[in-house]
């Protein structure tokens, strides 16, 4: 329920984050069937946000398996339709829960649902395509092997700057990679070799830092929005420089403040502007 409610939020809120954002290849994500969604991972949580945001299909998505070990946080992400990956830094005796994630992507692939999953395995604020894990390679294989009609799509998130608001973003969706494109390997190791190979290439192609002008009239409407919205964005980037200290997920702490902090700053303008009618 929460994911129905948030999502359209979200996608609104992004509007006072993002001063333009260029998106290419929507249609490359198939209307229907099992996808996985291969990104890059600059910058943590806001990047699942713009691709879920952007997408006319629910989004299941891949969150590193340490944020779901309370009751409660465990409760609050899947309602947000997130499923616990381990990495072998959180320790070994998690891994085995990947099992029983890859397990449920399965089940997701068998009825025709999305899953994202941020193919490096880790989210540093970087300009080039790091190594990709195994994970992705994996998951379309034992899906691949179980009859699934499973395809591939690989994204590429670039951002101008990471750290100031108003950012300009291009988010590059290129050609999905289908069973066909790897049919004549059976031999494990050399399936996943080819596999990355194969969707490095494609993720490359799709990682793009030339970013487009921002019209004049777009960036005079998104300085007197900003100016309007000063409190909350100020209030937000604090809150979120005071928990983050400069971390990669500063920018979704930001965007997470801000759910909270703009319905604040709405009630306390119109409360201002109901009271000055009043008198007036």
């Amino acid at each position: 329920m929460l994911y129905y409610i948030l999502r359209p939020y979200v996608g609104f809120l992004l509007r006072f984050f993002i001063k333009k954002i260029t998106i290419t290849g929507l249609e490359n994500i198939p209307k229907s069937g099992a996808v996985i969604l291969a990104a890059t991972h600059a910058n943590s949580f806001l990047d699942a946000a713009i691709i879920g945001c952007n997408l006319n299909r629910r989004m299941w998505s891949l969150g590193r398996g340490d944020i779901f070990r309370k009751k409660l946080a465990n409760k609050i992400l899947s309602s947000f339709f997130m499923l616990p990956i381990h990495r072998l830094s959180e320790g070994k005796e998690h891994l085995r829960g990947n099992d029983e994630t890859f397990d449920r992507c399965i089940e997701l692939f068998k009825q025709g649902e999305i899953v994202l999953i941020f193919s490096e395995g880790i989210c540093t604020h970087q300009t080039k395509l790091l190594p990709l894990k195994k994970g992705t390679a994996r998951l379309a294989q034992q899906a691949w092997n179980e009859g699934i009609d499973l395809t591939i799509v690989p994204i590429g998130i670039s951002y101008d700057t990471f750290f100031s608001f108003g950012k300009i973003v291009n988010m590059n969706i290129g050609t999905g990679i289908v069973k066909k494109d790897l049919n004549n390997i059976s031999e494990d190791v050399l399936f996943l070799k080819t596999f990355n190979d194969l969707l490095t290439e494609k993720i490359n192609k799709c990682f793009i830092w030339s970013f487009p002008k921002v019209g004049f009239m777009q960036s005079l409407i998104f300085s007197v929005v900003s100016f309007i919205h000063f409190p909350a964005n100020f209030l937000s980037g604090y809150i979120s420089r005071k928990i983050t200290k400069g971390s990669v997920f500063f920018d979704s702490i930001r965007l997470g403040s801000m759910i909270v902090v703009y319905p604040l700053w709405w009630l306390i303008v119109s409360s201002i502007i109901c009271y000055l009618n009043n008198i007036f």
